[in-house]
């Protein structure tokens, strides 16, 4: 009898448990994407504008100011295709503004949080000697000390006449 006692004990706590699980994954898979927050939203979405006016104005010291002190810059606008720390980055943005460049617009697109972990997805246009160009990026940010920092950014330009012109649903089977 203690046998079965036990044995519907665990078997019951085993279902309690599953169904708290699946309840979780549920509410987890339907939560709203985006910051819950409207403060943390805004304030992501102000670093690209404090990038965008500390480039146009050429001070790449308040861009690099906008990275963690170990973050990564991925974009194939540099040799080796990553720039590494505050300092690199501060003298790669020195080289777009000594070459003239301009940011006209960044757009986000996307951004979600969780916890000290951020992203935001953006389009960029700019104006790169004398030339009209475009290009994406994803951002990771961390805040650090009450301060969304970013920790890493790729960039990237595509190429129109190579790139995939459209897509088109798959076909059902």
């Amino acid at each position: 009898m203690n046998k079965i006692l036990c044995l519907s004990v665990v078997l019951l706590c085993s279902v309690v448990i599953q169904s708290q699980e699946a309840a979780t994954k549920a509410s987890a898979a339907s939560a709203p994407h985006g910051c819950a927050a409207p403060h943390e939203e805004s304030a992501i979405r102000q670093i690209a504008e404090e990038w965008k006016v500390g480039y146009n104005t050429g001070n790449a010291a308040k861009v690099a100011s906008l990275y963690a002190d170990d973050a990564y810059y991925l974009t194939q606008h540099f040799v080796t295709g990553i720039v590494h720390g505050r300092a690199d980055i501060r003298a790669y943005v020195q080289c777009g503004v000594d070459a003239g460049y301009h940011i006209d617009s960044i757009q986000i697109i996307r951004t979600d949080c969780s916890g000290d972990l951020a992203y935001a997805v953006g389009r960029y246009e700019s104006t790169n000697a004398g030339q009209k160009a475009f290009g994406v990026n994803v951002v990771v940010l961390k805040k650090t000390r009450g301060r969304w920092l970013i920790v890493a950014h790729e960039s990237a330009v595509p190429n129109p006449s190579t790139a995939i012109q459209r897509l088109d649903p798959p076909s059902a089977p």
